[in-house]
């Protein structure tokens, strides 16, 4: 599987760029932040892909890093979603709209995504609402391995971290986990999955 590239830039358009690598032309669909990145031709750049691959083809999305591909991988587990659908989401929108969207139904009526109504939103942010923590479950935890991992502290970390992937500030992240653990005694004993499920109705209230 090719999960990254690096060469030339030797064409771009707004959704799709070719990268010559070693004398050979890989066309990447790219999303809306590469795009933003990506812009002289003839400059070297990495992307991170992902190969989808069909019976009669193979296409190649490119990402601005793990965290916008894991993202990508979500919006395939969205019913009536493909990968020319999902990279059309991403080619519009940046990860971070998309994570608000995800959060917050009421962010729906700020997308406009040609082709993608808001029923298809709704349907999204509904089916990925639970599975949003797992973005970066194992990215930028190095600070918790001296926590054991079935402790209540690392539970509480691990939904930290996942709050600020959301894109709130670390004391306003800790401040939610905070109040979201003071309705229930028994706080110690949740997962990272329900502090981070209690987290979002909290905020949505």
């Amino acid at each position: 599987m090719i999960s990254s590239l690096r060469g030339k830039l030797i064409y771009k358009s707004n959704n799709e760029i070719i990268l010559d690598v070693n004398g050979v032309g890989y066309r990447v669909l790219i999303s809306k932040k590469v795009s933003e990145k990506i812009t002289e031709l003839n400059s070297e750049y990495t992307v991170i892909t992902f190969l989808d691959v069909k019976e009669n083809s193979l296409q190649l999305f490119g990402f601005i890093d793990e965290k916008e591909r894991e993202m990508y991988r979500l919006l395939l587990s969205v019913s009536g979603i493909g990968p020319k659908i999902a990279h059309n989401i991403l080619s519009h929108i940046t990860f971070e709209d998309l994570i608000s969207l995800i959060s917050n139904q009421s962010y729906i009526s700020k997308i406009r995504i040609p082709g993608i109504g808001a029923k298809k939103l709704e349907l999204i942010s509904m089916t990925l609402k639970d599975k949003i923590y797992k973005i970066d479950k194992e990215m930028d935890l190095k600070q918790g391995d001296a926590v054991a991992s079935n402790s209540g502290e690392f539970v509480r970390l691990e939904a930290l971290n996942a709050l600020m992937n959301l894109g709130y500030l670390r004391n306003e992240a800790e401040k939610i986990i905070r109040d979201v653990l003071k309705q229930n005694e028994s706080s110690i004993q949740f997962t990272t999955e329900e502090i981070i499920r209690k987290s979002l109705e909290y905020i949505t209230k």
